[in-house]
């Protein structure tokens, strides 16, 4: 079958190969990475979802082999578009209201499951050579409240802190931005759509709300926008107090993995 049409697309800070490849039968996702591995760990991640709610649209995977898959494409629009051409801070409240929905649809969908893997250990261990190698390193992500931090400083209080954290586990998309969360496709009956697998895992979701917390900085800041007041809404609809210790455990741990 011949492909009628392809384009590139690209994602912050992907560096693997995607494209929409339009056949006469439909739109689908090719992606090509050097990575067996974070392939094969897609692959996982997509199956699990195959029995998943339906409240959510999810990607469905098509076909793989050791450095490629191809996924079904999804209709829609993401939500860090809608955030760029929003009018007024009323209609971007409301697509962070949005973000906050999808994500609380998403933990609830596996919010009776108990399973869990390595997904934190593997980041820790990561981390933990990192700053073994280089403790004067800095922190410069500015959408953190650790910013400007030695790396060493704030390892040591993300270990010491989480033998205090009671972790809720779920599988989580485990990238919450904007731009992976869609919304506008032909079935509106469904809450919205999520992309990019390929960091989903069990965690604590509560990790996913750091990741999102930043979505909504780098894209305010993007908009030239103080990004406070969405980062607000953002956490009422999670429910979840902003001065919250895990809140500000997860935010650490975000800005080191952000170094792997």
């Amino acid at each position: 079958m011949e492909i009628t049409s392809s384009t590139p697309l690209t994602f912050q800070g992907d560096t693997s190969r995607c494209e929409k490849c339009t056949f006469p039968t439909g739109d689908v996702v090719f992606r090509k990475t050097g990575s067996p591995a974070a392939i094969q760990r897609e692959v996982v991640q997509l199956q699990h979802l195959m029995n998943s709610s339906r409240i959510l649209v999810t990607p469905q995977l098509l076909g793989f082999g050791d450095e490629w898959l191809v996924t079904s494409w999804l209709h829609g629009s993401n939500l860090a578009e809608q955030f760029a051409r929003a009018q007024s801070d009323a209609d971007r409240s409301a697509i962070c209201e949005r973000f906050a929905s999808v994500l609380c649809a998403s933990a609830a969908i596996s919010s009776s499951l108990s399973e869990a893997d390595d997904t934190f250990e593997d980041a820790f261990d990561a981390i933990d050579r990192i700053v073994k190698s280089d403790s004067r390193r800095v922190i410069t992500d500015l959408d953190t409240n650790v910013h400007g931090r030695a790396v060493g400083d704030v390892w040591r209080e993300v270990v010491a802190d989480g033998a205090d954290v009671v972790p809720e586990i779920r599988f989580m998309q485990g990238d919450w931005c904007l731009p992976n969360v869609l919304t506008g496709g032909p079935d509106v009956s469904q809450l919205g759509g999520i992309v990019d697998w390929s960091e989903a895992g069990w965690m604590d979701w509560r990790f996913c709300i750091a990741d999102g917390l930043w979505s909504i900085g780098y894209n305010s800041r993007l908009a030239e926008i103080a990004p406070r007041a969405f980062q607000r809404v953002f956490l009422d609809v999670c429910d979840v107090d902003p001065t919250s210790d895990v809140v500000a455990w997860c935010r650490k741990l975000r800005a080191l993995q952000a170094l792997i």
